[in-house]
């Protein structure tokens, strides 16, 4: 008997979770429509709580409101796993033993264009959000594809085996390679490693509540460490991709893991006097090997990376209720060529960016001249 004829939803699994999505309101062609779209993300294991319950009333234009649907579950399915994955906005594809790459970038590299290609030969693990446990192993989000009509003036909501899109192995899904896409009409197609603040300052702004995993830069920098580092992947269009996904599965040795972070102690306290300088709060800090330095920050609701480099560095760590005077001598100290230059007001410009960055308090120093 069908599920949506009895008790009016329709469970999907997303990211290692259950959202129902409430279809009473449909008419019995609407149901049919929606069951055909999740075809590929119902869940069809032992019954599970969903973690959410999302109603779908055609109140506007079909592919509108699908559409918005599939961005409901996709926030409930993030809302629920907070803090438990690193969660990417990224499409997926997988081979026959497991191994995922994953595609990483913004709206608009053409995530659901190249992954609509490259499933055809590799499984389809999303094209939207990928979630990774800390153990690498990856959960899979089957969700509709956007794709454009015919004449381009729409996008419909379309099912991955409507579309001839791969199944997923019966291999456990676990992390192999991850992407950052730069999709550009100058792009020379090719890959090319990135360091880890490169790949940080890439995949930052497309994690999904970043900065509520315990670590959060350690833990993604140790992920990336194990599958080889982060590479990024420049191309035209889907075409020229297809001869670099057999390089993108290649295997590849997991780098050194990472052991260095900043420990800084958060300093709650505002300074004392005006003419003094505080580190603001930040959810992690780390270290890199090369004297860069890694701080993530929360802020409106959102997470930001910052990369201190040269004297920033020492200076923000040196930015416990100090003055200038103090923050010049640890300048000096910790960098030979701060002697031969006007250390004092390369450390006044450099706390001044520190400042306008939100990283520290203190006084405001003008940057004209």
């Amino acid at each position: 008997m069908d599920p949506l004829t009895t008790d009016h939803h329709l469970d999907v699994d997303a990211l290692g979770v259950t959202v129902r999505i409430d279809v009473k309101a449909l008419a019995p062609d609407d149901r049919a429509t929606l069951r055909e779209i999740w075809s590929d993300a119902r869940s069809t294991g032992a019954p599970i709580t969903p973690v959410e319950r999302v109603t779908l009333q055609l109140t506007e234009p079909p592919d509108l409101a699908f559409a918005d649907l599939s961005t409901r579950v996709t926030l409930a399915a993030l809302a629920a796993q907070r803090g438990a994955l690193w969660m990417v906005h990224a499409g997926a594809i997988a081979d026959r033993d497991g191994r995922v790459v994953l595609f990483a970038g913004p709206s608009g590299m053409g995530k659901t264009t190249l992954m609509t290609r490259l499933a055809r030969t590799y499984a389809y693990v999303t094209d939207e959000s990928v979630g990774i446990a800390p153990d690498l192993s990856v959960l899979p989000y089957r969700k509709p594809l956007s794709i454009i009509t015919p004449r381009g003036l729409t996008k419909t909501q379309r099912s991955p085996s409507s579309l001839g899109l791969g199944r997923l192995p019966f291999h456990p899904l676990r992390l192999h390679a991850v992407v950052v896409l730069d999709r550009r009409d100058d792009a020379r197609p090719g890959i090319e490693i990135l360091d880890d603040a490169e790949a940080l300052s890439a995949l930052a702004p497309q994690s999904s509540y970043l900065a509520e995993i315990p670590h959060p830069l350690t833990t993604v920098r140790t992920h990336l460490a194990a599958v080889g580092g982060a590479v990024r992947m420049s191309y035209r269009d889907g075409a020229e991709v297809e001869h670099l996904v057999h390089e993108l599965f290649a295997p590849r040795p997991p780098r050194p893991a990472p052991t260095r972070r900043a420990g800084v102690t958060n300093l709650p306290a505002a300074p004392t006097a005006t003419d003094l300088y505080t580190r603001t709060s930040v959810i992690d800090a780390v270290e890199l090997d090369d004297g860069r330095m890694l701080l993530l920050r929360t802020g409106d609701d959102e997470s930001t990376l910052y990369v201190l480099d040269g004297i920033g560095p020492a200076l923000w760590r040196a930015a416990e209720n100090a003055d200038l005077e103090t923050l010049t001598e640890v300048a000096r100290r910790s960098h030979a060529n701060a002697a031969v230059i006007d250390a004092r007001t390369a450390v006044s410009l450099a706390m001044e960016q520190l400042r306008l960055a939100g990283l520290v308090t203190g006084p405001t120093v003008s940057l004209d001249g």
